[in-house]
């Protein structure tokens, strides 16, 4: 570790929802049209490989998200873009590559704003579960 990072260590507890417990977190989302950060219920899932943003809260804090063109990748067999983002957890702030999808037609009680994938994000950070009771994220703040 450089003189310039610092290691940040944050736990979050799991979500009970209906009785099952969720890895939901707080994520906060940049949205300039709004000029700040937005909170958001974000999904920590370890099998996704990308990062995916509701499409609506996209289209709501984005003017202009083609300046903000990543690249193209496939996702459930459709070619998707990917724009870059800020986004914060804790204090650990991350510049990350997401694709949008509608998670609106998803029938289920809770439905997250963010799904947090492993590309870009979660392979920044050490992420350990503890017997569904919490999650702990270790990461280094620049």
């Amino acid at each position: 570790m450089s003189s310039k990072t610092v290691a940040e260590l944050l736990t979050f507890p799991f979500t009970d929802i209906l009785g099952n417990k969720i890895p939901l977190i707080d994520v906060f989302i940049e949205c300039p049209s709004l000029n700040s950060m937005v909170k958001v219920k974000g999904l920590l899932d370890t099998g996704s490989r990308y990062t995916l943003l509701e499409r609506n809260k996209a289209l709501y804090c984005f003017n202009d998200l083609e300046s903000r063109y990543y690249d193209l990748v496939f996702i459930n067999g459709a070619l998707n873009k990917r724009y870059t983002i800020f986004i914060k957890i804790g204090s650990l702030e991350f510049k990350v590559p997401i694709s949008l999808m509608d998670f609106q037609r998803i029938n289920l009680p809770v439905v997250p704003e963010i799904i947090l994938g492993r590309e870009g994000l979660l392979e920044k950070l050490i992420l350990i579960f503890y017997k569904n009771n919490f999650i702990t994220l270790y990461g280094e703040k620049v």
